[in-house]
């Protein structure tokens, strides 16, 4: 028999299965197995091992670098690794807290070692034996959102998603970019009906949004929500050969979209809860939710990201 890797299958930022945005989370921390797959380089077996996952992203827990912290994380596309990304990080500090955290409703701190830094993730699993593969995670940002050079043309930003001129940016809010951690370009929509109206132009949408900044993905967001709990309706997408694809649940997105809460609606001074809706147009509904605390100069102080999780299924890796 090869040597076996274990993994589970987690649907992140919802609390229903077959919700939320999937997630493949591999555990190469036993025996040699990290030794033997964390060899590094763009073509090692890692990239391999999320290229047969397929999906928006597999996250690997490997044996951290200081052994005062829980793990070290690796996460990767099936075309590339990232530096950071929000539903990978959720998910695994809800993976790393089933073994981390005692029997019970219990709280607990996962220290997590990503590329941008040391990530904090305090934790919460039911009390449900049962139900202990599930939870809820919130971890604090560790950069907060700057604003990047890009001013788009409306008309050319309009036809690259299929829409109307007038139906681009609602209130003071106008496209912008921000890089929380990954860039995005962070473009506001009229309503929730011109949210759902967004049908791109591949050939255009891939030339409106090429930025070279290493990540081409593009938040579309509205004000208007479908849940009444929600404060900003989105959509991620990102270009692909001649095609668009899209993504359920975009935690980096909304780190982003931090700082054009932060540009252009001035939250007032102390803790702001936000959450906002995506998937929905996938029939994979998600909720992400973002804490901004604000200082008595009206500047950001800190911002933690989280969401529920629910485990769909483990297994093992013959490798």
């Amino acid at each position: 028999m090869p040597p076996t890797i274990s993994y589970r299958l987690y649907d992140v930022f919802t609390d229903e299965r077959l919700a939320g945005n999937p997630l493949a989370v591999v555990d190469v921390r036993a025996g040699d197995n990290a030794a033997r797959l964390d060899a590094g380089g763009a073509g090692d077996q890692l990239q391999a091992i999320a290229k047969e996952f397929n999906l928006s992203e597999t996250v690997f827990l490997l044996s951290p670098a200081n052994p005062l912290h829980t793990a070290r994380l690796r996460i990767y596309t099936p075309d590339r690794e990232l530096p950071f990304a929000g539903h990978p990080t959720v998910g695994a500090a809800v993976a790393l807290a089933r073994d981390e955290v005692a029997n019970g409703l219990s709280d607990g701190l996962i220290l997590m070692e990503e590329e941008i830094g040391l990530i904090r993730a305090a934790v919460r699993v039911p009390s449900d034996a049962t139900d202990r593969l599930n939870g809820f995670a919130e971890f604090d940002l560790v950069t907060h959102a700057e604003r990047f050079d890009w001013t788009p043309d409306r008309g050319d930003l309009a036809l690259a998603l299929g829409l109307r001129t007038d139906q681009v940016g609602f209130e003071n809010h106008e496209p912008t970019g921000f890089d929380g951690g990954m860039p995005y370009f962070c473009v506001p929509v009229h309503d929730l009906a011109a949210l759902n109206e967004v049908v791109p132009n591949g050939p255009l949408f891939a030339k409106t949004f090429a930025g070279g900044l290493g990540h081409d993905g593009v938040y579309i967001y509205t004000r208007e929500t479908i849940s009444a709990g929600a404060q900003f309706a989105a959509r991620m997408m990102w270009p692909v050969g001649g095609s668009v694809r899209e993504d359920p649940a975009t935690g980096s997105a909304v780190a982003s979209l931090a700082g054009a809460i932060m540009h252009f609606d001035a939250p007032m001074e102390g803790a702001q809860r936000v959450c906002v809706e995506q998937g929905y147009a996938m029939g994979r509904p998600s909720q992400i939710e973002l804490e901004l605390t604000v200082g008595p100069s009206g500047a950001l102080h800190s911002a933690r990201l989280g969401g529920n999780v629910v485990c769909l299924g483990e297994g093992v890796l013959y490798l």
